[in-house]
């Protein structure tokens, strides 16, 4: 298969995985104020909850919270494209999975002035398909990294 077509596979599932998790977090707005939990609430269900201002359940004033989320986003375009230049499938992929769930996010943020979140586990976390997305592609990323070793890095060569 051509560069091209497995780009155009990607951008595919990508718009796929963006409109999922757009639509999930628009009906996560139907769940019951308790929510729905799988036998009890401290195992499995759906719970709307609104993350304001925090990354990892750490409290970050607004300005700097969207700071660092333009400043990631603009290094994530970047190595984006240099990979796009080298032809790397693999981090291609990796990348946007990550862009894509960390843009979703921030539509969020824009629109609500919070994000998102209702996927509940074992009581212990609560978020969405867009954190899914980018905690997939940082563990591809650091997953290619351990299995070429640091003299053939990944994320030395995207630079």
């Amino acid at each position: 298969m051509s560069f091209s077509k497995k780009c155009s596979l990607i951008n595919f599932l990508m718009s796929v995985l963006f409109l999922i998790d757009r639509l999930t977090k628009w009906l996560a707005f139907q769940i019951p104020e308790d929510g729905f939990f799988v036998f009890s609430k401290s195992f499995v269900g759906l719970k709307l909850y609104k993350n304001l201002n925090s990354i990892f359940y750490f409290k970050i004033h607004p300005a700097i919270l969207y700071f660092l989320i333009f400043f990631t986003l603009i290094i994530l375009f970047w190595l984006l494209f240099k990979n796009y230049q080298k032809k790397n499938i693999f981090l291609i992929f990796a990348l946007n999975l990550i862009i894509f769930g960390a843009v979703s996010n921030l539509i969020d943020r824009l629109i609500f002035g919070y994000v998102i979140d209702f996927l509940s586990f074992f009581d212990f976390s609560i978020f969405n398909f867009s954190d899914i997305y980018i905690v997939a592609g940082v563990g591809l990323i650091i997953i290619q990294e351990l299995w070429h070793g640091s003299n053939n890095s990944y994320i030395t060569k995207m630079v």
